[in-house]
């Protein structure tokens, strides 16, 4: 009988040493995956230096719809469902936040100032947090190098609030979080350098006050 116990005792030992054993494995395979997938969402959402280039407050895809764009450029794409121009002609660049690193929204009074950028075509247009163009009575969406006022010398300055500003003026109505395209069109090679050079004239995006 009393061998009996002991060798129940050690089985159930045993047993236990196992299911510890099983367990650690368990965790360590879980939080690999999760390390895993978190670190290839942080990729193909947010970008890297391998990936994507920043000026300011402002961020490009630098592979954009070239056809050897890598995987996590593919899949940023495809999640976000838009269909890029090409980085062989073009460069675009998105701004979710203000020069101070604020999150942009309609609550707030911005000023997007720069100068004219050396390239044949460009556009700054603001987008709600779903990337829709954002309703207003005056029908406009957006500014380009063609339609934007400027200054005495040289530059632009553009308002981006909710109501009506003189000069330059983007409403941004009730559309809570906002998001700024910057979309510049040239055959330049500089606009689509792979060492991240960077166009003139890329603007800034000064904060005036919120509500």
């Amino acid at each position: 009988m009393w061998a009996s116990r002991l060798q129940l005792y050690r089985l159930g030992r045993m047993a236990k040493a196992v299911f510890a054993q099983v367990g650690q494995t368990a965790i360590l395979i879980v939080t690999a995956v999760l390390v895993g997938w978190l670190s290839a969402w942080y990729m193909f959402q947010t970008g890297s230096s391998l990936t994507t280039r920043t000026s300011g407050p402002w961020t490009s895809w630098v592979s954009a719809a070239r056809t050897e764009a890598d995987p996590y450029t593919r899949a940023h794409f495809a999640r976000s469902g838009s269909l890029p121009l090409s980085a062989d002609i073009s460069r675009i660049w998105l701004a979710r936040q203000d020069s101070e690193g604020q999150r942009l929204h309609s609550s707030c009074t911005y000023e997007i100032i720069g100068t004219p950028i050396e390239a044949d075509w460009w556009s700054i247009t603001p987008f709600d947090d779903k990337g829709r163009l954002i309703a207003n009575e005056a029908s406009r969406y957006s500014y380009t190098s063609e339609t934007v006022a400027l200054n005495a010398d040289g530059t632009f300055r553009i308002a981006l609030a909710r109501d009506a500003r003189p000069g330059n003026w983007l409403p941004t109505g009730g559309a809570g979080r906002l998001a700024l395209m910057l979309t510049i069109i040239d055959q330049n090679t500089l606009l689509h350098d792979e060492e991240g050079t960077e166009p003139t004239g890329v603007p800034e995006i000064k904060r005036i006050g919120c509500r």
